[in-house]
Formats: structure tokens, sequence, C-alpha cells
């Protein structure tokens, strides 16, 4: 089945490369692994920026270097079970993310350097439905990939000191928010959601305590998805569309 025909929306746009903009290790693979998949199979060159290492994160009894080095292998894996060899650490402490100049300013640098076409990032707006995707670090990682995408990375007026680093102007004409409300983009991840469970288990510190439980969940969530989007028996990962042309 050709691209076009898995992306169900309104908009006639297929992306030919896309950066994937996220706060944490893990968090594309829950929100958007079978999308990566489903857009590798089918030619779409797909980058990753992580703004932390998620230095923060499980077990406990380990040392924020030892969670860096140990989370950045498990998604350097996990990104090779969908198709992904990029990744960009942006290096901002986990827990302390917020959506001030210094991060806008890593974000537009990054797209300025992978020049996408397609963005997919997090939604800066608190879903109270969903707590878990409303993790502080989340909102503010989309809330800057968001101004990044517009107006930061296209005006040249925008960080100037990024001109004099080489960087020039790039104007990304889609951007894709995942876990968000008035979800317009319905992508169908039927044959990719093996892989995306395979990247999730991949994560090995954050989910080996509940490896059991959790393709049988991730599986629910995307027939759920499916069904609310009208696509029964699918599996679906939906995004809110936004065209910034």
């Amino acid at each position: 089945m050709a691209l076009a025909d898995l992306l169900h929306t309104d908009d006639d746009f297929v992306p030919t490369k896309a950066l994937l903009v996220v706060a944490h290790p893990d968090d594309i693979d829950f929100g958007a692994a079978g999308t990566v998949a489903t857009l590798t199979d089918n030619g779409v060159e797909v980058v990753y920026g992580l703004v932390t290492s998620g230095q923060a994160g499980e077990p406990a009894h380990l040392s924020p270097d030892e969670l860096r080095e140990i989370r950045q292998k498990e998604q350097t894996d996990a990104a090779a079970i969908v198709g992904v060899t990029e990744l960009h650490w942006l290096e901002f402490p986990d827990g302390h993310l917020v959506a001030d100049l210094e991060l806008r300013k890593a974000i537009s640098r990054l797209i300025r350097i992978v020049r996408p076409d397609l963005v997919i990032t997090q939604t800066p707006v608190r879903n109270l439905d969903r707590i878990y995707a409303a993790h502080p670090d989340h909102l503010a990682a989309g809330e800057a990939t968001v101004s990044a995408v517009y107006p930061d990375a296209r005006n040249g007026h925008s960080f100037p000191e990024l001109l004099d680093e080489g960087h020039e102007p790039h104007a990304v004409p889609r951007l894709w928010l995942m876990a968000g409300n008035d979800q317009n983009l319905h992508v169908d991840v039927t044959d990719a959601i093996d892989r995306k469970i395979e990247a999730l288990l991949a994560h090995h510190s954050q989910n080996d305590a509940r490896a059991d439980g959790l393709p049988g969940m991730i599986r629910e969530w995307a027939e759920a998805n499916a069904a609310l989007a009208g696509y029964p028996g699918r599996a679906i990962e939906s995004f809110r569309l936004v065209n910034t042309e």
C-alpha cells in the first residue's frame, strides 16, 4: 500500500524527510514508532532529536551518568528497529525542561541542520485526560519545537548567531503533534505494530518490569484509536496535523 493511502487525512502532503523532536528516550516509541516504521518502509528519511538523555528516569539506584549511557544505547537500538540511524542528543537536563530561548535555539539549529519537510513532536497542550502525556518535559519540548518550526527556524532574524555558524533558515511545511486533542491525521500502522512493540521493549531499563503486559496494552491503544478514527480492525497512531505554509 502506498504511503499516501496510509495517511488518513484531508491533507495530500506526503513527506520525504521527517525530524522527530521529543523530551526523553522512549517518547518516540510510545507515541510514534509505528508511524516512523511506516515512513521508513516507504522511503522517507527519518531523524531523531532527543532533548534529554533520560537521566532522571528509572531505576533510581543508577546515577544520572549511568542512566544517560544506558538510555542513549536503548534509544539507538530502538531506532534501528524502525529504520532510523541518525540521532541527535541535545543534552538538556532531564526533569528541568522549560520552553525558553535556549531550547528554542537548540531545536532551531537542529531543524536548520536536518532541513526536514515534516517535524513530529509532542503536543504543547496539557490534556488532563492523558496525564502521562502531559509530563512537564513533554509540554516544554513540544512548545519549544512548535516555536522553532514557526517562526524561529525559518526567520533569519531569529538567533542570528545561527547564521554565523553557517545554518541558513529553513521553513518546515508540516507539523504533526503527538498525544494531543483535535486529531486530524490517522496513520495506519497495522503492518508496523510488531516493530513498535519491539522498539519499546528495547528500552529495558524502563519497560522490563512490565514487558509481559506491554504488547497487549499497545495493541489495545492502537485498535482503540482505529475504532475512534473509523477504521475498525486496523492499528492507528493519531496526530494533530498543522499546515505551516
